[in-house]
């Protein structure tokens, strides 16, 4: 049994050494069909389908201060969070935390410092999630109360390498934004914690902070923070519901001003609780199986079209296996004779995927945009493996034993021996097209959604941002802390560093900026100081002199802020040109008066251009610019907390900026880094990583399955021509031009294709939900969704449409017109020879 079996793999071997051209297109096709398909599960299964890796994670929830039908969430604002946890009976514990980690300065023994991530937390954090500290303790009580002690819980990770795993770094102080902490405990590797870096990025806290929530916190009547609980035992979800939407007017009585709160639908935030595995994963959940959904299309794609090159490779060994069947061959015995070659395909093209799936993890882990929250690591390589191994069968019964058993299920004229071929099997015949069918409308639903996000993407890359971005250089760092908690002191660091970049050599301009265009500023009401009636949320930037030169925005009436607005001037504001328009629509609003929050009143003396300052797609909103000098210390406190600071540098050619930048920062203050530095265009280029991600990956899965089709459809040509050779000498014999053949198989090709790319467009129809959930999760509403004056950037459906069944048909006319080619050179008196 076993000599037989190793004999049927020599031999399948010797076949498929015979036909190198379909076995290398049939390793890669599997190695690519089956890689990143496990790639892909692998990041599912770890990121969706794993419970979360604490103690009881059922237990665990997320509950959040929002408005009705959001998606999974924990946000609350501060005094939401509070009344939370002083009126809810129905959790064990409860922890507040802010919404997301907070880069700060961190300096060791005197050293340069650098900067990492924290995260401020309530005590009660570590105790909710079920962790406990490899060294040392967690926070007390006192710690966490407003003006308690200043401690610091490390992470495994910036324990080893800042401090190279020594046990005496607990009780040890170390530096944060210039201010002395004491270390009070460590958590082990085990302890897994994610946080926002930034919108949309995930990373792991570097250390954790007491959180100290007061109501005197800046952020606190804002929904700057999340909660997450423990439920106590016998309490299931929907009773925590219930009894935190009793808590609903109790709060609005005692906080009647969030009544303004109202979202489109004229809706009031409520309290609502979800499970925190769907918290954690509702920003990633939605993109991942989307994409999980796209490459088992790819998948299936690539098993068709293997499928229909093996029932043709079957078919031409009829003659073999008649022979075979007359010696006394079994059906079984045929069957494992016909399977051998599919399964060394699957081994081979499985070996090769593991790698292609090694690469595809890493690239969806570390360079996708998508808030992957890696809370159990990278996928193991045992999960890996079984996907790989579980992918690969499932292929080898497509692809192998359907045309083994199409082969063996009746005796057939082609299973006659010595029989001539005069003809495809009508059952054959019938399946194969079935699968080239199959195959074009896959391919069109990938093509016309790769149409959709491209097209989206290209226009949404010719989107104005405000500013121009040539030869405009980005200088960020943080300045927090009590060293820069007053106005003066931040001025002294700026003017510092703009005083020594502004020397360096290929430097036009710089300026320092509170809140990057496209980065991150500061949203405040405001509104007119003589109608205070109209209060809005607008966005406000602090500037220095020349910052609108600097960044290329255009001043459109009276004058830029200058020199001369000191902080013992009168307070001046230069408004954006929305704002004019809204706020003053019928005349100039030169003079006028603006208040910002409980700051002072601001005088309008200039109007300058829109800018997009968080997307490119956003719908403009109000923006004013102030003076940097005209700040009272309390408000440099909250943007300095809150936002990095940020230098524009105009460069009159491409100089390399890195060295400059670190040496005029570091000799303004040796313990602040350089936080970040890179370009204005990669600022800009970064706000559409995810467009640009998701329409390249589905132009390679789409090209992929374009290239599988036109394989498929010539090899499915090419085989008929071969079965009907007697039959178009027949006909050329009879009278039939070459031409009339070319346009027979021609038409035989563009048939098969058209019935596919009406599958496929009713298919694509279906879609459409699905690929308008994916562009609002990159921030791209669709025109049924987008807000009134929202830049509409998606391509339209029909258009993406008919650029698909455009690419189709040309594919289908090159797949066809060689074989087509081939059939009308027949010559017919030897065609009718040959059997």
């Amino acid at each position: 049994m076993f000599a037989s079996f190793a004999q049927e793999i020599r031999y399948a071997l010797r076949q498929l050494r015979k036909a190198p051209g379909f076995t290398v297109t049939a390793l890669l096709t599997l190695a690519l069909g089956i890689g990143v398909t496990a790639a892909v599960y692998s990041v599912v299964q770890s990121v969706l389908l794993q419970p979360l890796p604490y103690p009881d994670p059922g237990s665990l929830v997320g509950v959040a201060w929002a408005f009705p039908h959001s998606k999974p969430n924990a946000e609350q604002a501060g005094s939401s969070a509070d009344f939370v946890r002083e009126n809810s009976q129905e959790f064990s514990s409860a922890a507040v935390l802010d919404d997301g980690m907070s880069a700060v300065n961190l300096s060791v023994n005197g050293g340069h410092a650098e900067l990492i991530n924290a995260l401020r937390v309530s005590q009660s954090y570590f105790g909710t999630l079920g962790g406990t500290p490899a060294l040392g303790r967690i926070f007390s009580p006192g710690e966490d109360r407003p003006g308690g002690g200043r401690t610091v819980v490390l992470s495994d990770g910036l324990w080893m390498r800042i401090f190279s795993r020594d046990p005496a770094v607990v009780g040890r102080t170390i530096r944060i934004d210039q201010e002395s902490f004491t270390v009070v405990g460590v958590m082990p590797r085990s302890f897994a914690a994610m946080g926002e870096t930034e919108p949309g990025v995930i990373g792991i806290p570097d250390l954790w902070m007491p959180l100290q929530l007061s109501s005197k916190d800046p952020g606190y009547d804002g929904d700057n923070y999340q909660m997450i609980a423990r439920l106590r035992p016998g309490v299931s979800l929907e009773q925590a519901r219930l009894q935190l939407s009793a808590l609903q007017q109790p709060f609005y009585e005692r906080f009647p001003n969030y009544k303004t709160w109202q979202n489109g639908g004229r809706s009031l935030h409520e309290f609502q609780v979800w499970k925190l595995q769907d918290v954690v994963v509702s920003d990633s959940r939605r993109s991942l199986l989307t994409l999980m959904g796209a490459v088992i299309a790819v998948l299936l794609v690539a098993c068709l079209n293997l499928a229909g090159l093996m029932i043709a490779r079957a078919m031409r060994r009829s003659h073999e296996i008649a022979l075979r069947a007359a010696l006394g061959a079994t059906r079984g015995q045929l069957l494992r004779l016909l399977a051998c070659e599919g399964m060394l395909l699957a081994v081979g093209g499985a070996a090769l995927a593991l790698l292609v799936t090694r690469a595809a993890t890493s690239m969806l882990l570390h360079s996708a945009p998508l808030s992957i929250p890696a809370l159990h690591g990278e996928p193991g390589a045992w999960i890996t493996s079984s996907v790989v191994f579980l992918a690969a069968l499932a292929s080898t019964a497509i692809f192998s034993l359907l045309p083994a058993w199409l082969l063996l299920r009746s005796r057939s004229r082609e299973m006659r021996l010595g029989g001539p071929s005069l003809g495809e099997n009508v059952s054959h015949a019938r399946l194969s097209r079935t699968l080239m069918v199959a195959q074009v409308a896959l391919a069109m639903v990938l093509v016309s959604t790769a149409s959709l996000l491209l097209g989206t993407f290209v226009k949404l890359r010719a989107l104005p941002s405000g500013v121009e971005p040539k030869q405009l250089a980005v200088v960020q760092v943080s300045l927090k802390g009590d060293h820069y908690a007053s106005t003066r002191q931040t001025m002294q660091f700026v003017t510092a560093v703009m005083d020594r970049l502004s020397h360096s050599p290929g430097v036009d301009r710089v300026a320092a900026v509170f809140g990057l265009p496209l980065d991150r500023g500061l949203n405040i009401g405001a509104g007119p100081m003589d109608r205070s009636e109209i209060k809005k949320t607008i966005e406000f930037r602090a500037v220095t002199p020349g910052y609108f030169k600097t960044m290329g925005i255009s001043m459109l009436a009276g004058r830029d802020i200058a020199d001369s607005d000191r902080a013992d001037t009168d307070p001046v504001i230069v408004i954006g040109q929305t704002t004019a328009a809204r706020w003053w629509p019928s005349r100039s609003p030169i003079g006028e008066y603006i208040r910002v929050g409980n700051e002072k009143n601001w005088r309008i003396v200039g109007v300058v251009s829109d800018v997009q300052n968080r997307s490119l797609v956003e719908t403009q909103g109000l923006l004013v610019f102030a003076p940097m000098t005209q700040l009272s210390d309390e408000f440099t406190g909250i943007l300095n907390g809150w936002i990095p600071t940020s230098f524009a540098i105009r460069t009159s050619a491409h100089v390399n900026l890195t060295q400059v930048a670190q040496r005029a920062v570091a000799e303004a203050d040796p313990e602040i880094p350089v936080a970040k530095l890179s370009t204005m265009q990669a600022v800009i280029d970064s706000t559409m990583e995810a467009p640009r991600f998701f329409s390249l990956l589905a132009a390679g899965f789409s090209v992929f399955a374009l290239l599988l089709t036109v394989i498929g459809l010539f090899g499915l040509l090419s085989y008929q021509v071969t079965q009907r050779a007697r039959e178009i000498g027949v006909r050329m014999a009879l009278g039939s031009g070459r031409f009339g053949i070319l346009r027979l198989f021609l038409l035989r090709g563009l048939a098969l294709a058209s019935v596919g790319i009406v599958l496929g467009c009713a298919a694509s129809w279906l879609m459409r939900p699905v690929v308008s959930h994916l562009l609002s999760d990159m921030g791209i509403e669709t025109a049924g969704q987008a807000a009134n004056g929202a830049a509409n950037v998606v391509m339209n459906g029909a258009q993406a449409t008919l650029l698909a069944i455009a690419v189709i048909l040309i594919a289908a006319v090159t797949a066809s017109w060689l074989p087509a080619r081939r059939a009308a050179s027949v010559e017919p008196m030897q065609a009718l020879r040959s059997e």
